[in-house]
């Protein structure tokens, strides 16, 4: 059985924002649930040049990327077929560690 991520993702949101807000990130949310049969939630996160997102579905898939506008403005993808909640929540923090360096 697969971990709910999507609502594991919306939590970790829940308790990120202040911190990422009060650095002046610019944070863009992408919630599926009322609009599609296979859920899904992102998190974008996105502080001067550099940006990433972070997609994961209640199948246990993810998307992952970041891009530096600086370098290169192609993101930089990685697909998943199966991520698990405690490798979410790493991801979504290193995620964010990279956006704000």
């Amino acid at each position: 059985m697969t971990e709910d991520l999507p609502s594991l993702l919306r939590k970790w949101h829940s308790e990120n924002i202040v911190m990422l807000t009060q650095k002046e990130a610019k944070v863009e949310v992408f919630d599926s649930a009322v609009r599609r049969a296979k859920n899904s939630f992102g998190v974008a996160v996105e502080f001067a040049s550099r940006i990433s997102y972070l997609t994961v579905w209640d199948s246990g898939e993810a998307q992952i990327a970041k891009m530096d506008l600086d370098v290169d403005a192609a993101p930089n993808e990685e697909y998943r077929e199966y991520l698990a909640g405690d490798d979410m929540l790493r991801v979504a923090d290193s995620l964010v560690d990279w956006v704000l360096a």
